[in-house]
C-alpha cells in the first residue's frame, strides 16, 4: 500500500478531479488508504428514519448480504452511526466504541447482526451534505486484526476536513427532492413508532422509551442516567415491560422488534 505525503497528494488530486463522477467514492477510499490500513470501506446516506442508501462499498456480494443488505433491512435503527448521522449536531470523526452504549457489545443487536459481519473496529466520518441528510464514510478492521490505534485516529483527524468537505459537496444535490418528500412523512422516532405498533398500546410512553434504550444496548444504570430517574425505577419498568409482552429476555424482545420492522 502506497503511503506518505506524495501518495496522499497524488490520490487527493485524483479525488478532486472525480467530484461528481461515478468513481468518486473509490477515490475517497484510495486517498484514505494512503494514511491508514483498513478492510471494509462503506459510504451510507441517512435520511431520517428511512432505509439508508448504500452509496458505495468494497466487499463481495456474499459478505455484503450481511454487512450491507441485512443492516439496511432494519437493524440500522439500533446502530450508533445511524444515531450520529441523524443528529444534526454531530459531524466529523466518530469511533464506534466511543459512541456505543455501555452494554452495546452484549446487546442482541451486536450478537445477532454486528458480530456476524466479522468487524472488530469501525471509524466513520460523519458528513452533512444537506439539511436532514447525513452521510457516513466508514472504514473497519476485521476480527483478528489490531484495532485502530492513536496514530490511526490522528491520521484520520488530520485528513477529515478535506474528506468531509469533498463528500458534502459531492452529495449536496443528491436526491434533494426525494429527501424533502421523505422527511415530510417520516416519524420523529421510528424505533418508538415501531414499538408502539408492535405492542399495540400495551406499553406506556415511558415504557416504550425504556424499551428503545434496552434495544440500543443501554444498561439499567445508563437508562436511569439518560432519563434522569432512579435505577430501581428502571428495573421496575423493565419487569413490567417483559410481563406485558410475555417475554423473558432481551433476545425475545429483539426478535419481535425485527419481525415488526419486516412487516
Amino acid at each position: 500500500m502506497e503511503k506518505g505525503f506524495a501518495a496522499w497528494n497524488r490520490t487527493l488530486a485524483e479525488l478532486l478531479a472525480s467530484e461528481g463522477q461515478p468513481d468518486f467514492e473509490a477515490r475517497v477510499e484510495s486517498a484514505l488508504k494512503t494514511v491508514l490500513e483498513f478492510d471494509v470501506f462503506m459510504v451510507f446516506g441517512y435520511n431520517g428514519a428511512s432505509r439508508p442508501t448504500a452509496h458505495y462499498y468494497n466487499i463481495d456480494p456474499h459478505r455484503a448480504a450481511t454487512v450491507i443488505e441485512a443492516y439496511a433491512a432494519g437493524p440500522y435503527l439500533l446502530d450508533p452511526f445511524y444515531a450520529a448521522a441523524t443528529n444534526a449536531a454531530i459531524t466529523g470523526v466518530r469511533r464506534l466504541r466511543d459512541m456505543a452504549p455501555d452494554q452495546f457489545y452484549s446487546s442482541e443487536y451486536f450478537r445477532r447482526h454486528y458480530a456476524l459481519t466479522g468487524i472488530r473496529d469501525e471509524v466513520g466520518i460523519v458528513c452533512r451534505p444537506a439539511s436532514g441528510y447525513g452521510v457516513v464514510v466508514s472504514f473497519t478492521r476485521p476480527v483478528g486484526s489490531p484495532a485502530f490505534g492513536r496514530r490511526d485516529l490522528d491520521a484520520v483527524h488530520a485528513v477529515e476536513p478535506v474528506i468531509r468537505l469533498l463528500v458534502e459537496r459531492h452529495y449536496a444535490d443528491s436526491g434533494a427532492s426525494d429527501r424533502h418528500h421523505e422527511q415530510s412523512r417520516t416519524p420523529p422516532d421510528t424505533i418508538n413508532a415501531c414499538l408502539d405498533r408492535m405492542t399495540d398500546g400495551l406499553l406506556t410512553p415511558r415504557e416504550i422509551e425504556i424499551t428503545s434504550l434496552i434495544l440500543r444496548g443501554h444498561s439499567n444504570m445508563s437508562i436511569a442516567e439518560s432519563l434522569h430517574i432512579a435505577e430501581g425505577t428502571v428495573k421496575i419498568h423493565r419487569k413490567n415491560i417483559y410481563h406485558k409482552l410475555e417475554i423473558s429476555s432481551q433476545a425475545e424482545l429483539f426478535a419481535r422488534f425485527i419481525s415488526e420492522l419486516a412487516v
